[in-house]
């Protein structure tokens, strides 16, 4: 079983627990399998899926697991709590295999601890709604990206990177040492949604992308903004890992998503064709 594959199914016990938890009105214990849930989704977004991986392996075997030391020096004690109700589940869960979740869950925990990065997952918890998707990295040419890709020994995967304005998504498996990038569009449904009743009908105006830019250094969007630029619309977005915005053509961004969606449907209907072939 791969790292992804094992993070997948812990996934899926946060998931039955969270929503067991949300049923009974145990809402404390809800919002820490939400924190859970969240804390995975740090390690996903951020390429971190390998490192934990060798984390993992470096570790100690033993009986029962332990919780880092630095869990306890967490100001906000959601971790603490959080690492609590991971070793109460595994005392009263019987199944190995749910165990094995349970362990990988504390273990994924101490790993974000002993790295120093609780505070920042905390925030992501906390936040994530406000923050715009998450970019690693940012290139300016396409060409930068590919080299990048290519001299890496063992590049942050699965992430978003941007490449100009738009969002790729990375992706590297060790497992075959296979790495590529592709398209993605994680904002514009977002776009659709804000402008499905029409742009904002005051919006800061600029002469230049330039002028855009130095303005937004100073007033960062709260993650999104509209803005004019030599009469045209743009949707700036703004990095915080990056600590810099895109800034997105308004009407070529829609364009592009509805022929994305175009070609989802398209893929999904041949391959409904296939199926359906195949099977009579």
């Amino acid at each position: 079983m791969t790292i992804l594959e094992a993070l997948a199914n812990a996934a899926s016990l946060i998931a039955s627990r969270r929503q067991a938890a949300h049923l009974e009105g145990r809402e404390e214990e809800e919002n820490l399998w939400l924190y859970l849930r969240a804390l995975s989704n740090f390690v996903h977004v951020t390429g971190q899926v390998y490192q934990f991986e060798d984390s993992l392996k470096a570790a100690v075997p033993s009986e029962r697991p332990h919780a880092s030391a630095r869990l306890g020096t967490y100001k906000e004690m959601f971790a603490q709590r959080a690492v609590e109700l991971l070793l109460k589940t595994l005392d009263k869960t019987s199944e190995p295999e749910q165990k094995q979740h349970v362990r990988l869950l504390i273990s994924l925990l101490n790993f974000i601890a002993d790295t120093g990065q609780l505070d920042e997952a905390g925030d992501f918890f906390s936040n994530q709604l406000e923050y715009a998707p998450v970019a690693i990295a940012h290139f300016t040419r396409h060409e930068e990206a590919e080299a990048w890709m290519r001299s890496a020994a063992e590049p942050p995967s699965p992430a978003y990177i941007l490449i100009g304005d738009e969002y790729h998504q990375f992706w590297y498996r060790r497992e075959d040492n296979t790495r590529g990038m592709y398209r993605d569009y994680p904002i514009e449904s977002e776009l659709e949604a804000l402008t499905a009743r029409g742009l904002p009908s005051q919006m800061s105006s600029f002469a230049t992308r330039a002028e855009a830019e130095e303005w937004l250094m100073n007033y960062s969007a709260k993650p999104y903004a509209f803005v004019s630029i030599a009469g045209e619309h743009y949707f700036a977005v703004y990095h915080r890992s990056l600590k810099r915005h895109s800034l997105h053509h308004v009407a070529s961004a829609l364009e592009a998503w509805e022929e994305h969606k175009r070609a989802v449907e398209r893929e999904a209907a041949l391959e409904a064709a296939q199926s359906n072939g195949a099977s009579e």
